[in-house]
């Protein structure tokens, strides 16, 4: 496997309970001055995540990190879990991560999308040799995935605006992950760089699109 960074991005060939909430009501705001709201419809129960315990599936795997780091394992490849979203996606139109936030009006964020993603890249070569690291990022970049095609796409799809799809990626892709990693006593990164860095990664490789 080459180590060398394709351009367009990186095809390293390298990722409890529910609460419903529903008939709430609630009127008025107690803030001074002028206020701004935005409305996203939900249809059906609005379904999130509540963490409860350390002692999650990602924790777990994370201690198993810790401990694996003091032996002496050794891979030769990327496992197949991650390969599916380290790979770039074929017969793509727009490819890369600058083609991808251009084609979305999504130009300001160019800049800190591209150190976000080096960020989540530098993570995979350094840790290439773990199989444990590898199904860490293979769990996360999955569950960003299955959220964001779940809650982001189907707006993009029926032409919502930037701020509401921005919405649905904080409350559905981006929160309820960061909480898990802060259930794990055994992250020393920071979590929403993780995470966003990721939803770069995948969007760079097309596997997210937002457009």
């Amino acid at each position: 496997m080459s180590s060398d960074e394709p351009s367009g991005g990186q095809q390293l060939v390298p990722i409890g309970n529910q609460v419903a909430q529903n008939n709430n009501k609630a009127g008025g705001h107690m803030a001074a001055g002028d206020v701004n709201t935005l409305e996203i419809h939900v249809e059906g129960d609005l379904n999130l995540p509540l963490y409860h315990s350390k002692d999650t599936a990602l924790s777990r795997l994370y201690k198993r990190l810790v401990s694996e780091a003091k032996g002496d394992e050794q891979l030769t490849e990327y496992i197949g879990q991650l390969q599916i979203f380290t790979r770039l996606v074929e017969d793509e139109t727009v490819v890369g991560l600058d083609s991808k936030l251009l084609a979305s009006d999504r130009v300001d964020q160019l800049d800190m999308a591209k150190a976000m993603k080096e960020l989540v890249y530098g993570e995979l070569r350094k840790n290439m040799f773990s199989k444990t690291f590898q199904t860490i990022y293979a769990t996360l970049m999955g569950k960003i995935h299955e959220e964001f095609q779940t809650w982001v796409r189907p707006a993009i799809a029926r032409g919502a605006d930037r701020e509401e799809i921005d919405q649905l990626v904080n409350i559905y892709v981006v929160k309820p992950i960061v909480a898990e990693l802060e259930m794990c006593p055994d992250h020393d990164g920071a979590p929403i760089a993780t995470v966003r860095g990721m939803i770069y990664f995948l969007t760079g490789n097309c596997h997210l699109r937002w457009h």
